[in-house]
């Protein structure tokens, strides 16, 4: 049995665009390494998901019946439909995983990736360790010389599912909350023991217009909106036609589809067009250059 999986954690709200990333990690993986999603509720289009997961060799696990009772925990105020409480899920994998799988690699749903996957699959963990990179905000923060305290990105990390300190994240999370939820909880826990990697592994969407010939491996689609929604600036039509292409392929992804409303869509379209004239005027402090970007692409 293999020892090292890339697990996702998903509801079914979210199970399509999940679903298109754990495709593109399975064909970018070594075989001795197996791509999970584990659910985190029960869901009602279960026996296509199943469907979709057994064509493509990827394992599914129905983890709804644990994680509802402790998710139950949690103050259901603190989550919205935009962030729903599965989030929390990744902090307690390693009592939904297999006791074979000793190195996890956890990816969020709203990614795609493009480039082989064998870095992070190479990663030597220790226990107590998490692997991941920069936040947004901080890269910001470092981009504008601002004296900002280190925060990494909860979309990407590798750890040690037998010494990981998802459990102390939960309980923190429990006992003071937080906007930022798992991720947030993880960094106020991780200690001495994150290990800083590059961003090529972990992209934010919002520097995507900046990325010349040397392009990221994982692209994070973090906030909204996402790509599967439509075009929207900083990313383009061929973000969009990975999802069309997926769905053409696997019609048994048909019932996950969710579809943002015109409304949301108009005012999503509006304030990309603006972003987008901004900055091909050179105006808003997101402009940075392109050597900026390519230093974090190479860590």
């Amino acid at each position: 049995m293999n020892k090292q999986c890339i697990v996702y954690v998903s509801d079914e709200a979210y199970f399509f665009p999940t679903a298109v990333s754990a495709l593109q990690a399975r064909s970018h993986t070594q075989s001795t390494t197996d791509i999970v999603i584990v659910l985190s509720e029960s869901i009602q289009n279960k026996k296509f998901a199943q469907q979709f997961c057994d064509v493509h060799g990827i394992v599914l696990i129905d983890a709804s019946c644990f994680l509802r009772g402790k998710f139950e925990q949690l103050d259901p105020d603190a989550f919205s439909h935009r962030v729903t409480v599965s989030a929390m899920g990744c902090l307690l994998l390693s009592d939904v995983l297999p006791q074979h799988y000793h190195y996890v690699i956890y990816i969020d749903g709203d990614t795609q990736i493009s480039g082989n996957l064998s870095y992070l699959e190479n990663l030597e963990v220790r226990p107590f360790e998490l692997y991941a990179a920069l936040d947004y905000l901080s890269l910001v923060a470092d981009f504008d010389r601002l004296d900002r305290s280190v925060v990494f990105n909860s979309g990407v990390f590798k750890f040690d599912r037998r010494a990981w300190i998802g459990h102390a994240a939960f309980d923190y999370f429990l006992a003071n909350g937080g906007d930022l939820h798992d991720q947030g909880a993880l960094n106020a826990v991780v200690g001495d023991g994150l290990v800083l990697i590059s961003n090529r592994w972990n992209f934010p969407k919002q520097f995507l217009h900046l990325v010349g010939n040397d392009k990221p491996t994982i692209v994070h689609f973090m906030a909204h909106p996402k790509p599967w929604d439509g075009r929207f600036f900083p990313w383009t039509n061929k973000e969009v036609q990975v999802y069309r292409k997926a769905l053409q392929s696997n019609p048994c992804l048909a019932p996950f589809v969710r579809k943002i409303s015109f409304l949301r869509y108009c005012v999503y379209k509006l304030r990309s067009t603006r972003e987008e004239v901004r900055f091909r005027l050179g105006l808003g402090r997101i402009r940075w250059h392109e050597e900026s970007i390519q230093k974090v692409l190479a860590g």
